[in-house]
């Protein structure tokens, strides 16, 4: 090899490095709320720092996170990812944050934050609702107020939906069968499921991913819904749909991000992590998408016509329940899986009757 072949290999490598450099690698959700982030977010901080964010969109970050990391070919810089993950992936799976490298406006963010929500392994920068959801043309008399009502086709005729899994679903079971919510856990789930099996023959679609429970309402595939509470406040907000929640024995739950050990690009990470957290970007996010960073500086920055039906608002949060990961994440009677795996090995049996 020549001395200038050698030298244009150089320089082309030192090329190829810098362009790495100048990424972040961000696991996207997708949908309409991976747009207003791409929109929000995205756009603006790349041409504030000239980094490029990649998005990969995954629906479930945690197994790819284990494969990845265990393969030692960690490929994501930053990840959404469940509360009990941060947990149970935490020592063999993710980077400790340095939160003293967050930019000043990110601290002040954090500083009004609970503190189970910074956590080493990962920050709580969305809190998530899962309500009762309807059509409010079908309902117009009469309104369904808790699962009671959703369970009760006599009162309250029509389709339902449901998501295919057990979290959300055994608790609003319980609650339906006469169960107080301060009562619910350990889940009861022979009781649970004996209960669903009492709706099944109503619902008409056992939804996985948050865009159907909303689209089914809309195209009068269902008239009452479990649903993700962020696409129905876009709905009846932004769109003026004829849907409606309530946020009574709705749940609240916390969505982390963490930083995969092994980042390729871990201080492009941190720099988007402070970029997300800046209260005043954060609240203008809720506007296209209304999930919100659980903090009281987002929650004052917004538009109250907005921020009325968040899963944080103080108001809602009284009437809802914190959901629990602990419950979910832990080991369940057979002593081989999660209470969560048992769960949905259960609940698909009774589908498959």
């Amino acid at each position: 090899m020549t001395g200038a072949a050698a030298a244009a290999l150089l320089a082309g490598a030192a090329t190829v490095a810098t362009a790495q450099d100048n990424v972040v690698i961000m696991q996207d959700p997708g949908g309409a709320y991976g747009e207003a982030l791409r929109k929000i977010m995205y756009d603006p901080f790349e041409k504030a720092t000239g980094i490029k964010v990649v998005t990969v969109q995954e629906a479930r970050s945690g197994p790819r996170i284990k494969a990845q990391v265990g393969a030692g070919k960690t490929e994501w810089d930053l990840t959404f990812i469940f509360d009990q993950e941060t947990k149970l992936l935490g020592d063999c799976c993710l980077a400790d944050i340095d939160y003293s490298k967050l930019s000043e406006s990110a601290q002040k963010t954090l500083a009004t934050m609970p503190d189970n929500l910074k956590r080493k392994k990962g920050v709580a920068l969305q809190v998530i609702g899962v309500t009762l959801a309807y059509h409010t043309e079908k309902y117009a008399k009469a309104q369904p107020k808790n699962w009671a009502d959703f369970w009760d086709v006599k009162k309250f005729p029509g389709k339902r939906c449901l998501p295919g899994w057990p979290r959300f679903v055994f608790e609003a079971a319980l609650m339906a069968d006469g169960v107080a919510k301060d009562k619910l856990y350990p889940i009861d789930m022979d009781r649970a499921l004996k209960k669903i099996a009492e709706i099944k023959p109503h619902v008409s679609k056992w939804w996985n991913t948050a865009a159907q429970a909303p689209q089914l309402l809309l195209d009068g595939e269902a008239d009452m819904c479990m649903a993700y509470a962020g696409r129905i406040n876009n709905l009846v907000v932004v769109d003026n749909a004829p849907v409606d929640m309530t946020w009574n024995q709705g749940f609240v739950y916390y969505d982390f991000f963490s930083i995969p050990k092994g980042a390729p690009h871990y201080e492009n990470a941190l720099k988007l992590l402070s970029w997300r957290l800046d209260a005043k970007r954060a609240a203008d996010l809720t506007i296209g998408y209304p999930v919100a960073v659980p903090s009281p500086l987002v929650f004052a920055a917004a538009p109250k016509d907005v921020s009325r039906l968040w899963a944080n608002n103080p108001e809602n949060v009284a009437q809802a329940i914190e959901w629990s990961p602990d419950y979910w994440g832990a080991i369940s009677p057979d002593g081989k899986s999660t209470n969560e795996e048992y769960g949905q090995e259960k609940l698909n049996a009774l589908l498959a009757k």
